[in-house]
């Protein structure tokens, strides 16, 4: 999962806006909690000034986690009311965060660098208004020197995330890592081992194969299982063709139900586990909700 900046303009173009939230017909407010944790992805910094918008989303999706791209420096007023908002429909928010160049640094400096700037801004803020963690989206198998040692390579990016778990630990935040799915295809289990136990509170992973998802992610399961970590299941929405997306990869084209019942066979693989069912992202699924209004 790279990381989308999308302008107002791309909105205006798609005639995504308020008018548009109007497409997403909310729940009830009284409504009871999922079963599951449910996370959505925005990749859309401006959504911040948008807090109306999150909102709706959050109750036709019954979100539980949302994950915001928030970037530097942080805008505190608008930051904190998004974040206060949020907060108030029992959501708990996360910074998206992630370069692909920080997984080369062994000690994960440019990483901790941006997490004390999410720590200085909590405590200046009051406790409804503080992020709840970070979700950790680095890349750095999609560099061109990933391939040419992908274990050393892999061991500079684990390294560089238990540095910064270790001092989000030390500062009451969350770490999710988002990973992709193959790690243990290119014979890396060991290394994603580690990860797994000494470099997050939580691991998620991009589960881009279509029918396939449990199955593709049992490494990842036993894995977090045998930690006692939560596992996140990121199912594609974004549409055939965008970012080399073929029609195996999302779920843009077979629709929501059909992402529900995935999820649905992740659970009864895994029943012991504490499965959460991520949206990836916001943007695709509120086109999907206009396509399906006209």
């Amino acid at each position: 999962m790279r990381k989308r900046k999308w302008g107002l303009a791309v909105f205006a173009i798609l005639g995504i806006s308020m008018a548009a939230v109007q497409l997403l017909k909310p729940k009830p407010k009284n409504i009871e909690s999922p079963l599951h944790r449910k996370g959505m992805f925005e990749w859309k910094e401006e959504r911040i000034e948008q807090p109306e918008i999150a909102g709706e989303i959050i109750d036709q999706f019954q979100i539980t986690d949302w994950y915001q791209e928030l970037g530097l420096p942080i805008e505190h007023k608008k930051t904190a009311q998004f974040v206060k908002q949020l907060h108030g429909q029992n959501v708990k928010v996360y910074a998206l965060v992630g370069e692909t160049d920080w997984g080369y640094e062994s000690e994960g400096q440019s990483l901790i660098q941006y997490l004390e700037e999410l720590v200085q801004y909590n405590k200046k803020r009051m406790p409804a208004e503080r992020f709840d963690g970070v979700m950790v989206d680095v890349e750095p198998y999609t560099r061109s020197r990933w391939k040419k040692d992908p274990e050393e390579n892999m061991k500079l990016y684990v390294s560089g995330m238990i540095a910064a778990y270790r001092f989000a630990q030390e500062h009451d935040l969350i770490f999710i890592a988002c990973i992709p799915r193959h790690y243990d295809d290119q014979g890396l289990t060991q290394q994603l081992e580690t990860l797994i136990r000494d470099g997050c509170d939580e691991v998620a992973v991009m589960d881009y194969d279509c029918g396939a998802e449990a199955e593709k992610i049992e490494t990842e399961a036993q894995l977090a299982a045998k930690y006692d970590k939560a596992l996140h299941c990121i199912l594609e929405f974004q549409e055939v063709g965008k970012h080399g997306l073929t029609e195996d990869k999302t779920y843009r084209n077979k629709g929501l139900a059909a992402a529900e019942a995935a999820w649905e066979k992740v659970d009864q693989a895994f029943p012991e586990m504490r499965i959460v069912h991520d949206y990836h992202w916001s943007m695709p699924l509120m086109e999907m909700m206009k396509e399906d209004s006209e």
